[in-house]
C-alpha cells in the first residue's frame, strides 16, 4: 500500500478556518479520502491524502471558506516535476532499465551439479556444439530437450534434470555405475611374455600355466596356453580343446636410471612494492588502467563476477590485479640441497611408473656432484603385467 502511494504520489495539507468540521463533512460525503488527521494546538486541521484527490478539494473549499495549504509533496509525480529538467538522468534510467530487461531474458550463468566422471569442461563444449551457451535468450532453450541430449551423449549419466531459474541454467545430473564391458573376444590364444624377467605373481582364470612364480622368462615365451588336453583313463589324450587364455601375470625385471641437471638455476627475487589495480570485463573485452606487463615483472590475477541476486549473474566482471618486480639472480645448489633436488625428481618418476602400473620394488641409485652437474644413476628393479595375447591357429 506504502508503495502504491509513492507511486501515484500524495500530499499532507494544513487546513484553517472556522468551519473545519463542515469541510471533513463534505469530504466524506464527496468519497475524498483522508488518513492521518489530526488537530494542532493552534486549532488547524492536517490530513495525508492522494495528490489526485487535493484537486476535488476547490468547491468544498469554496463552500466552507477555509484555506488549504499544501505542506509536503511526496511520490514519484513530485521527483520526476522537481527533476524534469534532468534529461540526461531520465534517459539513462529509460535505457538502465530496458538493458536490466534484455539481459535477465538470457542465459549468463550454466551451472552444472553432481557430475563426477564427466567434467563439467567437458559438459559445457557438449552444450556449446548444441548451441547452448552463455547471453542466449532463455526463450530458445528447450530444457526436455537439453537433458535428453545430455543423457544420450553421456552413457554414465543415468538421470538429468534442466531448470531456468533467473539467468541460469541449472543441470542437476546422477551418474549410475558403468556395467563392465566383457570381452566378447573368445577366439583360442595363448599368453606370451611381452619382456625378459621373473615370475613374481600368477592368477589364471583360463588356460593352462606353462610357468610358475620363481621362472624366468624371456620375450615371446609362452606362459600360459590356451590347448587343454582331455585325458581318458589310461591318461591318454582323448582330444585337444582351445580356449581364450585369461591369466593376471606379474614379472621383475631391472631398468636403467639416469637424471642430471646443473648445479647453477636462477631464482626470482621480489624487488619493490606490489602494485594493486582494478578492472572491469564485459565479456571479452577489458576496462582497466593498469599498465602494460614489462620485463622483470609478474602479475596475478583474480576475477568475481557481478550477481543481482544468486540466481541474476550479469555478464560483467570485476578484476583484481597484482603486479610484481622482480630481479633475477644466479644461485648454486650446496651439495644438501642438490641432493634433495634429485630425491624430488626421482619421486616424480617414480609417480609416473605408478601411473601406468609399474611398481619399483628396489633401488641402486648413487648421486654424485661434478663442478656443475648433479648426476643421479643406478638400476631400478621394477614389477609390471605382462602377457601378451597369441591367436592360436
Amino acid at each position: 500500500m506504502k508503495f502504491l502511494k509513492l507511486i501515484y504520489g500524495y500530499v499532507i495539507i494544513l487546513v484553517r478556518g472556522e468551519n473545519l468540521e463542515r469541510f471533513l463533512n463534505l469530504c466524506k460525503s464527496r468519497k475524498v479520502y483522508m488518513e492521518k488527521i489530526r488537530y494542532r494546538e493552534d486549532g488547524q486541521l492536517m490530513a495525508q491524502m492522494q495528490a489526485a484527490d487535493f484537486f476535488r478539494l476547490r468547491p468544498l473549499r469554496n463552500k466552507t471558506g477555509v484555506h488549504i495549504q499544501i505542506i509536503q509533496r511526496r511520490g514519484m509525480p513530485f521527483f520526476f516535476l522537481r527533476n524534469k529538467k534532468r534529461k540526461a538522468f531520465f534517459t539513462g534510467m529509460i535505457l538502465g532499465g530496458i538493458l536490466i530487461f534484455f539481459l535477465t531474458g538470457r542465459i549468463w550463468n550454466i551451472h552444472i551439479e553432481g557430475n563426477v566422471r564427466n567434467s563439467t569442461g567437458e559438459i559445457l563444449d557438449f552444450l556449446d556444439k548444441q548451441d547452448i551457451n552463455h547471453g542466449m535468450s532463455k526463450k530458445k532453450i528447450n530444457c526436455s530437450e537439453v537433458a535428453a541430449a545430455v543423457r544420450k551423449n553421456f552413457p554414465e549419466i543415468t538421470w538429468v534434470s534442466a531448470r531456468i531459474e533467473g539467468t541460469r541454467l541449472i543441470l542437476n545430473i546422477q551418474e549410475g555405475i558403468i556395467p563392465q564391458k566383457t570381452n566378447s573376444n573368445t577366439s583360442p590364444c595363448n599368453l606370451l611374455a611381452d619382456k625378459d624377467g621373473v615370475i613374481t605373481d600368477m592368477i589364471v582364470r583360463r588356460g593352462i600355466p606353462v610357468k610358475k612364480p620363481g621362472d624366468s622368462c624371456k620375450k615371446g615365451e609362452l606362459l600360459v596356453s590356451g590347448e587343454l588336453h582331455i585325458m581318458n583313463d589310461s591318461q591318454e589324450v582323448l582330444r585337444k580343446e582351445y580356449v581364450h587364455a585369461d591369466a593376471d601375470i606379474f614379472i621383475s625385471r631391472q631398468i636403467s636410471y639416469y637424471q642430471e641437471f646443473p648445479l647453477k638455476y636462477r631464482t626470482e627475487i621480489p624487488a619493490g612494492k606490489k602494485k594493486k589495480e582494478m578492472y572491469f570485463r564485459f565479456g571479452h573485452w577489458y576496462l582497466g588502467l593498469y599498465p602494460t606487463l614489462h620485463t622483470g615483472q609478474k602479475r596475478i590475477t583474480e576475477e568475481i563476477p557481478l550477481r543481482i541476486t544468486e540466481n541474476f549473474i550479469l555478464p560483467v566482471w570485476i578484476g583484481w590485479t597484482e603486479t610484481t618486480d622482480y630481479t633475477v639472480k644466479e644461485e648454486t645448489y650446496t651439495r644438501k640441497e642438490a641432493e634433495k633436488e634429485a630425491v624430488r625428481r626421482f619421486h616424480q618418476y617414480e609417480k609416473k611408473l605408478l601411473q601406468n602400473g609399474i611398481k619399483i620394488s628396489e633401488n641402486h641409485i648413487t648421486t654424485r656432484l661434478t663442478e656443475s652437474l648433479c648426476i643421479t644413476g643406478g638400476t631400478l628393479l621394477i614389477i609390471e603385467q605382462t602377457g601378451e595375447k597369441s591367436r592360436i591357429t
